[in-house]
């Protein structure tokens, strides 16, 4: 296999094909389910393919209510969904499309309140988990930005290191830091890669 220098992606939706869902979207009362997100996947898969595209940001509601606090019904879903998720897994290394997640705003891990902090752990983890039993490399990653600043930046970026050094190792060996363009810059982002050993990426 030739060695690629880049590669073309997109996240989550396909804007080109109405047909192509990027997640099952039904409501709680519909028993939305992980699996179906993975028959939706295995179909974009294949338009990837087609157009040799060979990067594939997954939609971070890929496991609808997995992580929901009120909803325990769903929490097993990951689970429930090994032998879909190896074989989705297997299909994304064979047509060399490398997959990620970017979780949402809502996952902040330098938030003052532990419980948000909790939740947002929670959320990391089980995308690592997928993405573990996918049984795919270090270059699928979840991409996160530092969060807020809540009026003091220094302590804001300090409270993401100690929240680091708490992280499960799965969250650890998947976690990339991207810096954004309000509050904390390329610099921050570095500042606390040399404190934690986090991978980093640059939004150009």
């Amino acid at each position: 296999m030739r060695r690629r220098t880049s590669r073309l992606g997109f996240p989550v939706k396909v804007m080109v094909r109405d047909d192509l869902k990027s997640n099952d979207a039904r409501r709680a009362a519909n028993m939305p389910h992980l699996k179906v997100s993975l028959e939706y996947v295995d179909k974009i898969l294949d338009h990837l393919a087609k157009h040799h595209i060979s990067m594939y940001r997954m939609s971070s509601d890929l496991a609808p209510y997995a992580t929901h606090p009120g909803m325990s019904h769903f929490h097993g879903m990951v689970s429930e969904s090994k032998v879909e998720l190896a074989a989705l897994g297997e299909k994304a290394r064979r047509l060399d499309i490398r997959l990620s997640f970017h979780p949402s705003q809502y996952v902040v891990l330098n938030s003052p309140d532990p419980d948000l902090v909790s939740k947002s752990v929670w959320d990391l983890s089980s995308q690592a988990e997928m993405l573990d039993l996918m049984g795919l490399g270090p270059e699928a990653v979840l991409v996160i930005h530092v969060g807020g600043a809540y009026g003091d930046i220094p302590a804001s970026r300090q409270r993401w290191v100690d929240t680091w050094h708490t992280l499960p190792e799965p969250v650890r060996r998947r976690l990339v830091l991207e810096h954004d363009d309000l509050r904390f810059s390329a610099a921050d982002v570095l500042w606390i890669h040399e404190k934690t050993g986090v991978r980093i990426i640059f939004d150009h």
